[in-house]
């Protein structure tokens, strides 16, 4: 249990606090590789924080098609913002990239807990703000960015997560594809003629250096 306590939900709160808070108020399941942690549409009732591993988020339309939103590692919490919505659905499916750990926060005890500390309801909010603001640059990029301009947000967003400018990409190319709402041909031309103007040198496979 160790990652939840360093959870942006939690920041500035001891372990000792935070353990005396929970109070053993959550639940914890362990996930395979491959298996789903929850699905689409599915009624979203406890705060989800991953404890140890990645998860997955991907959308479905009504024709079938999914597109990779992201990956969420720990000690990130899933979809903050959904579990107060009126309608508070889940708008993704979760699955579990690697062995993984979830920690389930019910969301009465998350309640008590913004009321019993202000630091939770300060972290909850700002979490929240956080995602809308990403989410909105999301937006503005999947509706006006060129595919260029489209990887190199890609690619600045995993130089960011990953504190250098080498890394490997968690994303085959037709998931980047289908994210941007673009051709795998296309994509794949947009990638060549970065390399060829150096803006990003391949190291590897999916593995690459971004200046």
């Amino acid at each position: 249990m160790e990652e939840m306590y360093h959870s942006p939900l939690f920041r500035g709160i001891d372990k000792h606090t935070l353990e005396s808070l929970l109070d053993g108020k959550y639940r914890v399941r362990d996930f395979s590789r491959g298996e789903i942690v929850a699905i689409q549409d599915q009624t979203y009732k406890s705060l989800f924080i991953v404890e140890k591993g990645t998860l997955r988020a991907e959308m479905t339309n009504r024709d079938g098609i999914k597109a990779v939103i992201e990956d969420i590692s720990a000690p990130r919490a899933v979809a903050p913002s959904f579990l107060f919505a009126s309608k508070n659905k889940l708008p993704v499916t979760l699955t579990a990239l690697s062995e993984s750990t979830v920690v389930f926060i019910p969301k009465n005890v998350l309640l008590w807990l913004m009321k019993k500390d202000a630091r939770v309801l300060e972290n909850m909010l700002s979490g929240i703000s956080d995602r809308c603001h990403f989410l909105s640059e999301r937006v503005r990029l999947l509706q006006f960015g060129t595919i260029k301009s489209k990887l190199k947000s890609y690619f600045m967003e995993q130089k960011h997560n990953n504190g250098s400018s080498l890394f490997t990409i968690p994303h085959t190319q037709q998931e980047l594809a289908d994210t941007f709402g673009v051709t795998r041909p296309a994509l794949a031309r947009a990638i060549k003629q970065m390399e060829e103007s150096g803006t990003i040198i391949r190291k590897g496979i999916r593995t690459y250096e971004f200046h």
